[in-house]
């Protein structure tokens, strides 16, 4: 007889393929090898291809849609290999790596978990999302009704109510929202009317509107996404107690946990898996491959000791309650397999020692290597967009603390293609790397010069307490960049530079990059090699 409590710990981890019949898994491992077929018709013979198997918590067709350019972006640049975007529902995941039809898996952060523990894949990247000019790389869950049901407003008024989930698998649209409600004493299972009506979310949602059900879950960013789709109107629907989140965009019910994982099987080479890995990072921000999947960018892996925290309070597989050991009546039966076997385990553990110590040794390298690569300008070695921005982060809300100012100055070269054009491409690298070489040594040890593309700079000059230290340390720039002329073949070699200041002219950062990138060609049209101070607007009277 099953339990209420045995349902909820019904996980991925316990549908395994010996219990299913013979026949189910040869149709299932046929089904995923036909989706990977269709994506790869194209592909050179010589190719390997790479699939990679994504959750779909909406329709198939769609994850398809979203995710492909994402492997095709990989493709492009990792030459002989085809990256296919293989959707399935949780427990198809199960059979597709018990078959090995997987390299590469992207899923909710509970089912990574089981994963790992069953099948030993491992984290490379988390997704890294941006909504209304937020970048958030954590999810919630949603708890919603309709806004004309005055009789539901907080979590207990859910006992006795109708309730619409997905499944009992899913950990944005059901266990986040089963744990909060614990939290107040409320057991959906006995104190509720759950109907499972199986993926995409979207079932939920409209058996909400159309009262089949009192009240639904789903992940947060499902009913933004459904409302721009035109699908829904969202003044239709009420979230049940909200919980508000700083910097978090989307409307949610429960407490924050880290976005999906993209993580390797243990068959996949490490070479491949750290090139993968670096690629992403290496992804520019709002890429169209991310907008047709709705992320952002991509961060280095991140920790789910959270989501752990929630396994465990639930006991869910992993985590779920063992029988108990008595080890005296085990030594007591078998004291003489115990002791040949632990004799076999210290020689076992000397060997796996040493090989451990060489793998950490490599593998430290390795890792030192892909951080470097996900936060350096390949060229210069300055630090990249994706640097700058987090020590942006930073230096603003330290003058915030401190009362102080920031500059961002936006350098762009003059006259830099004819060095290009008649030089060679050779020569305009060595000047750019003359450049960035000479600007590192002119600002001071707390600042930041990074390089944001092609033939532009940025510099970050913190600490500012009187304005007359941008015109003197502009002065500076301009002169290191004038002295760069090492390799330009006697061309001469200048910028024009838009500053935008914190927080007198702008406080948010893409509009001090706005402001900085007007006054940069302001400077351009006064003629160049000379910097222009952005003018905020007057206030109106």
């Amino acid at each position: 007889m099953t339990t209420r409590g045995d349902a909820l710990r019904n996980t991925p981890g316990h549908l395994c393929v010996r219990g299913l019949p013979g026949f189910v898994v040869a149709l299932l491992a046929l089904f995923f090898c036909l989706i990977a077929d269709a994506h790869a018709e194209a592909v050179p013979e010589t190719d390997t291809v790479r699939r990679v198997g994504i959750t779909s918590f909406r329709d198939k067709s769609v994850t398809i849609r979203e995710w492909q350019p994402t492997m095709d972006y990989l493709s492009s640049r990792m030459p002989g290999t085809h990256f296919v975007a293989v959707p399935l529902t949780l427990p198809e995941f199960e059979i597709a790596l018990a078959q090995g039809e997987l390299d590469f898996v992207l899923t909710n952060p509970q089912h990574y978990i089981i994963m790992e523990t069953r099948f030993g894949v491992s984290r490379l990247a988390t997704l890294v999302k941006r909504e209304n000019d937020v970048t958030v790389n954590r999810f919630g869950g949603v708890i919603f009704t309709r806004s004309d049901r005055p009789d539901i407003q907080r979590l207990e008024d859910l006992r006795g109510k109708r309730i619409a989930a997905v499944d009992r698998t899913s950990f944005a649209a059901f266990l986040l929202q089963y744990d909060l409600a614990r939290q107040v004493g409320l057991d959906l299972d006995k104190d509720t009317h759950l109907e499972f009506l199986g993926f995409p979310q979207d079932n939920c949602v409209m058996a909400v509107l159309e009262g089949r059900a009192d009240a639904g879950f789903a992940r947060s960013g499902v009913l933004e996404a459904m409302a721009r789709e035109g699908s829904i109107q969202l003044s239709r629907l009420r979230v049940i107690e909200p919980t508000p989140h700083r910097d978090f965009p989307f409307l949610v019910s429960t407490g924050l946990y880290p976005e999906w994982p993209l993580a390797a099987a243990p068959h996949v080479p490490i070479d491949v898996a750290n090139q993968v890995a670096a690629t992403l990072l290496m992804m520019p921000p709002d890429h169209p491959a991310a907008r047709s999947a709705r992320y952002y960018r991509w961060s280095t892996p991140l920790e789910y000791q959270q989501v752990q925290a929630v396994m465990r309070r639930h006991h869910i597989y992993p985590y779920d309650k063992s029988e108990p050991i008595n080890l005296a009546d085990v030594l007591r039966q078998y004291l003489l397999p115990v002791a040949i076997g632990l004799a076999l385990m210290v020689l076992g553990l000397a060997i796996l020692y040493v090989r451990t110590h060489q793998l950490n040794v490599a593998l430290k390298a390795s890792r030192l290597k892909l951080s470097d690569m996900a936060h350096q300008d390949a060229l210069t070695g300055l630090p990249n967009r994706n640097l700058l921005e987090d020590r942006l982060t930073q230096a603003l809300a330290q003058a915030d603390r401190a009362n102080s100012k920031v500059a961002i100055c936006l350098a762009d070269l003059d006259g830099f293609k004819p060095i290009n054009d008649k030089l060679g491409h050779k020569a305009g690298d060595d000047v750019l790397q003359d450049i960035a070489h000479n600007l590192k040594a002119t600002v001071r040890a707390g600042d930041t010069v990074a390089r944001w593309g092609g033939d532009e700079f940025v510099l970050l000059i913190t600490g500012i307490t009187d304005i007359d230290q941008i015109d003197e340390t502009m002065r500076r720039v301009l002169a290191a960049v004038a002295r760069s002329n090492t390799h330009s073949g006697g061309l001469p070699v200048s910028a024009s530079i838009g500053v935008s200041i914190f927080p007198t002219d702008a406080q948010a950062p893409q509009t001090l990059f706005k402001n900085a990138d007007a006054a940069m060609y302001e400077a351009k049209k006064r003629g160049g090699n000379c910097h222009v101070l952005h003018a905020p607007e007057p206030v109106p009277a």
